[in-house]
């Protein structure tokens, strides 16, 4: 089969690894990724097989660009905020998953917003630098790479996310 070819072509010559390889290698990024937004084991499970599925039926996703992990790590955040999105769940689940973040607040509890409530409202694009710059701690270069943007969208991004829990905070 086409895995199997994939896996002698990898043996014969020092390309990039098989996706066997990959999966052994960082299949538990993928697990701790979805774990860690989704707050949900099986969902996690669940997470990593359709990434590796994905990659399986389409290896050519993966064109190198940016490290193994660093695709892995794009692809199953996009995955884990598709099935919130498609299960019109978002709301619930986020507020098991992720705890409260202080956006810009200066520690103020007044300006502090429910990540739920701000994830579950936010555009994909939004919902996504949020995660990455809030909830991971990721630089705007690092969000920048992953995402494919200049950095200085990134900052205009943040910027965005900020104003928005701003609104939301004074409409509560």
């Amino acid at each position: 089969m086409e895995l199997t070819r994939k896996r002698a072509a990898a043996s014969d010559s020092p390309g990039p690894p098989d996706l066997e390889t990959i999966y052994r290698e960082h299949g538990h990024v993928v697990v701790r990724r979805a774990r860690r937004i989704l707050g949900d084991e099986v969902e996690a499970g669940e997470i990593l097989q359709e990434v590796f599925l994905s990659l399986l039926d389409r290896p050519d996703q993966f064109e190198g660009r940016s490290a193994v992990t660093t695709f892995l790590y794009a692809m199953t955040t996009n995955a884990c905020l598709n099935r919130l999105r498609d299960r019109r769940r978002r709301s619930q689940i986020l507020a098991e998953a992720i705890v409260p973040l202080e956006i810009g607040s200066g520690g103020r509890p007044e300006a502090s917003l429910d990540a739920a409530s701000l994830l579950a409202r936010l555009p994909e694009r939004l919902a996504r630098v949020a995660i990455y710059h809030f909830l991971d701690g990721m630089t705007h270069d690092e969000i920048a790479e992953l995402i494919g943007v200049s950095r200085r969208q990134v900052g205009n991004l943040v910027v965005r996310v900020q104003e928005e829990a701003r609104r939301l905070a004074r409409a509560a």
